[in-house]
């Protein structure tokens, strides 16, 4: 038995798997040492009193280790002692406690420094490169990537990572519960949780559902329980490093405690009988075997949960009962939104927003472009080809329901353009005092002539020279400063068009409330016609004259108008059945870039906001510039905006897409039934395209890119309208009906089942209201897309298995697909 108590120390530091410091001193400090023996590593703490009975502790911060020691005097204590013993045990506690939370609290301030001062990584990283995955909201510092390390709300720590990939942790920041997330955890079917960045980045751009990145094994279970607690209807899978060569498999065995913590499911990359060396995680798995592989891994684990806690039999889903199901009129299958089309800044914007605001993603995308398209459409009219001209102005009409936080959206891509216009007006006050004092004094002289010429009048005088007078001071009424108004509320349209007329020539109309505006006087059935007409000459840049009775007739030239509205579907069709055929017969709906998300409502838990918004600070820089170039107003009024063309390789796919949309509008082509929405989509794709090149470049020839990712929009947004167009010529029923399939198929597909409880359905799906649910239902049934089960008072929706279209998952090297294990859910 060993009696030098330093040296009893000393074996115990060396049994916990730290490596001990080579001097050890007794005098009751807390003191660090370099835990697993590299230079300038601190990691390890340790302090201990030799007076007395020794006694002292140790651990390790990066960790999370501490254990408290005694020395072997080789004989039990007295009462005496041991009260003494305790003392010194919980004074030493409070000593490393004090002090961890000041180390804590200084690297979370030094991690906050770094985190202002790093920008996004980039994909060629060499990292990134040689683990062959995306940046994935990395940022970068002085060549190293930066990974934040959060928790409640706040960056607590940082992990670096170098083109070699040595990694190393921010010296004293906290480990323990902290995490990184990957992607967008709205409306996702699984949350996964894994050990290292690479790892997380693969799950995520294999299977699209969010992660969350422990950063090592030992911290899954308090991520885990982090995430259930954040997220606590969500089904979680920890994703397992299968660290076969190391003692004890900790990547295994830490993955599946988590798993019975947070009642989880655990998935493991499983490389067959030809395993390569060291190959153990899912990012060795995406390398050697592919996506589908990775894919697969969490296909199984997602295919053991159930949602409404039934058993579900292989025999039962292939049940040969079910007949062929009828198709829905008139279905068209929504498209996820192209968010990649986007020019870089505004996607990174959009992604920001939205990984907040938690609304549809088309929706945040649809407040942005409306900004977009409010800030250059003063400055640039597009060329499509000789004779086809046109301005870049764009109409947005976003379909959902109440909120959905389209104002929230707004005004997050708003703030550049709300500030410019409280600058122009604090600019303009003293011009417009001056006239009003002007304008003041000029209609007094008006009044006194006309006081003079009734007076006159009445005496038999003659008014000769008053008239004369009061003609020559009509050409002297001071005319209004042109003051920049931008945003517009719930203008009629002829007031509008005044206010473009004689304020200001380039403005939006921007409303969470469209019913407000289409539903408004100026859109009754005696004026529905008249004003449609005004807004498609406006949409085209045209001129024209209004003439008013009872006050001044004005002309409308050169103006530019955004219209970025939303609007409930009840409220569409009351528009419709109001305006008969004239909203499509007159093109009006027909120039709008139609968006009808999915709602996200029931799936946006609460997050903090963030402290900072890098990507939508740089988006309102960008705005900024722009709108501060001066507008080109000619002395009429009217803008003249500079004319920008395609250059041969953008006009050739223009062309393409003209030509291929054009071949779909005959009878019996795709797009037959939306014509007049869809020979508007290539000017569409040619005004986002002349948008998106200002915004990304300048004035100047539109490029090939820019084309191309303004025609992948303009086509989700035909699509879009293909969907919406093509069920609000249904009866309401049927088009409940059709919204509830969707919903179904969507749901099923992604959680892996073909049942659905009905109070689910009713909970989470998009018709809330029993009687309407009902209805759907019944149609569906008839149509044989689903059988309504019952057990006692408990209804259970069984969707046609031909519809789902489930496939086996792939399998790496054609050998073992990837093992899934479930831990803590009983079937």
């Amino acid at each position: 038995m060993m009696t030098n108590p330093i040296e009893q120390f000393r074996e115990a530091i060396h049994a916990s798997g730290l490596t001990p410091p080579e001097d050890i001193e007794a005098d009751g400090k807390l003191r660090r040492f370099a835990s697993n023996g590299r230079r300038n590593d601190d990691a390890g703490w340790y302090l201990i009193h030799d007076d007395g009975i020794p006694a002292g502790s140790f651990g390790d911060w990066r960790t999370g280790l501490a254990q408290s020691w005694r020395a072997d005097v080789g004989r039990a204590l007295t009462p005496a002692e041991e009260a003494e013993h305790r003392a010194k045990v919980d004074a030493m506690r409070r000593e490393r406690e004090a002090d961890e939370t000041r180390r804590r609290a200084e690297a979370a301030a030094t991690a906050e420094a770094i985190v202002t001062a790093a920008t996004p990584a980039t994909d060629d990283h060499g990292y990134l490169v040689r683990k062959r995955i995306r940046a994935n909201g990395a940022l970068l510092h002085q060549g190293k990537l930066v990974i934040p390390m959060r928790a409640d709300g706040r960056v607590h720590s940082l992990q670096f990572i170098g083109a070699d990939g040595e990694k190393r942790f921010l010296t004293g920041g906290r480990v323990a519960g902290c995490y990184f997330s990957i992607g967008n955890v709205k409306g996702a079917a699984v949350l996964c949780v894994a050990e290292g960045f690479a790892t997380g980045a693969s799950l995520h751009e294999a299977t699209g559902y969010p992660v969350a990145v422990a950063f090592n094994a030992g911290n899954l279970p308090a991520t885990a329980q982090a995430m259930r607690a954040k997220f606590p209807d969500l089904p979680l899978i920890l994703c397992a490093d299968d660290d076969y060569r190391t003692e004890g498999n900790p990547g295994m065995t830490k993955a599946a405690e988590a798993a019975r913590a947070v009642g989880g499911l655990v998935a493991v990359p499983d490389f067959g009988a030809d395993r390569p060396e060291g190959a153990t995680d899912f990012n060795d798995l995406a390398q050697r075997c592919g996506a589908e592989s990775v894919r697969a891994a969490i296909g199984r684990a997602m295919a053991e949960y159930r949602p409404d806690g039934e058993s579900h039999t292989a025999g039962d889903f292939a049940s040969p009962a079910w007949p062929e199901p009828q198709p829905l009129s008139a279905k068209i299958e929504p498209e996820p939104y192209p968010i990649d089309a986007l020019p870089e800044t505004i996607r990174a914007a959009v992604d920001e927003v939205a990984g907040f605001v938690k609304a549809p993603l088309a929706m945040v995308a649809s407040s942005a472009l409306g900004v977009l398209s409010l800030a250059c459409q003063a400055h640039v009219d597009v060329k499509r080809a000789e004779k086809l001209t046109g301005p870049a102005s764009l109409f947005l009409l976003t379909i959902g329901d109440s909120g959905e936080r389209k104002s929230t959206c707004d005004g997050f891509f708003m703030g550049a353009v709300q500030d410019y216009q409280a600058q122009q007006a604090a600019l303009w006050k003293p011009e417009v005092e001056r006239y009003e004092a002007e304008l003041d004094s000029w209609s007094a002289e008006r009044n006194g002539i006309l006081e003079a010429i009734k007076a006159a009048g009445k005496s038999g005088k003659s008014t000769d020279d008053l008239r004369a007078s009061l003609a020559q001071l009509q050409h002297a009424k001071p005319e209004s400063p042109r003051v920049p108004r931008l945003l517009l509320g719930d203008e009629t349209p002829e007031n509008l068009a005044w206010r473009l007329a004689r304020e200001w020539p380039s403005a939006g109309v921007v409303s969470s409330e469209a019913g407000l505006i289409l539903g408004a006087h100026g859109m009754g059935k005696d004026s529905v016609m008249r004003n449609l007409g005004l807004l498609n000459v406006l949409w085209e840049g045209g001129e024209l004259s209004i003439g008013r009775r009872t006050s001044e007739s004005f002309t409308v030239k050169g103006a530019r108008l955004t219209v970025a509205l939303q609007i409930q579907e009840p409220t569409l069709r009351s528009f419709f059945d109001k305006s008969g055929v004239l909203a499509r017969g007159s093109g009006f709906l027909a120039r709008f870039l139609v968006a009808w998300p999915e709602s996200t409502q029931g799936y946006r838990p609460f997050s903090e906001a963030p402290a900072n918004w890098p990507h939508l600070a740089k988006f309102h820089r960008r705005i900024a510039e722009i709108l501060n170039q001066p507008a080109p107003i000619g002395d009429d009024g009217a803008l003249t905006p500079q004319m920008l063309v395609l250059t041969p390789a953008a006009k050739s796919a223009w062309v393409e897409y003209h030509d291929a949309i054009e071949k779909e509008l005959r009878a019996g082509g795709e797009l037959y039934d939306v014509r007049d929405v869809a020979s508007k989509s290539a000017d569409n794709a040619v005004r986002l395209a002349a948008l998106f090149h200002v915004f990304e470049h300048g004035i100047g020839a539109i490029g090939l890119e820019s084309f191309e990712g303004a025609s992948r929009v303009a086509a989700w947004h035909l699509n879009e309208s293909r969907r919406f167009f093509g069920e609000l010529a249904l009866p309401a029923e049927l088009a409940d009906a059709a919204r509830l399939d969707s919903w179904l198929i969507e749901h099923c597909q992604r959680e892996r089942t073909h049942l659905v409880g009905k109070s689910f359905a009713m909970q989470y799906g998009p018709l809330r209201k029993r009687d309407t649910l009902d209805a759907a239902i019944r149609e569906l049934a008839e149509l044989d897309r689903l059988q309504v089960r019952k057990d006692g008072k408990r209804a259970t929706l069984a969707i046609n298995p031909s519809l789902l279209g489930f496939v086996e998952g792939q399998r790496c090297n054609s050998a073992n697909p990837a093992k899934t294990r479930r831990v803590g859910y009983e079937n």
